[in-house]
């Protein structure tokens, strides 16, 4: 039988279910993803014309 919440690691399980801990996943990653990209962006620019005290 299968449990409503067993993909749920056993801190989370009173506040996730299977669907919503599987959308928080989904939602976590794309957010680190942007953020490494707008950094490594950030990044470049910087490299090709500072905007910080010369």
């Amino acid at each position: 039988m299968r449990v409503d919440n067993d993909l749920v690691p056993d801190r989370w399980k009173g506040l996730f279910t299977n669907e919503e801990w599987l959308m928080h996943d989904i939602v976590v990653k794309s957010t680190y993803g942007f953020a490494i990209i707008a950094v490594i962006a950030h990044s470049l620019v910087y490299a090709w014309q500072p905007w910080l005290g010369q």
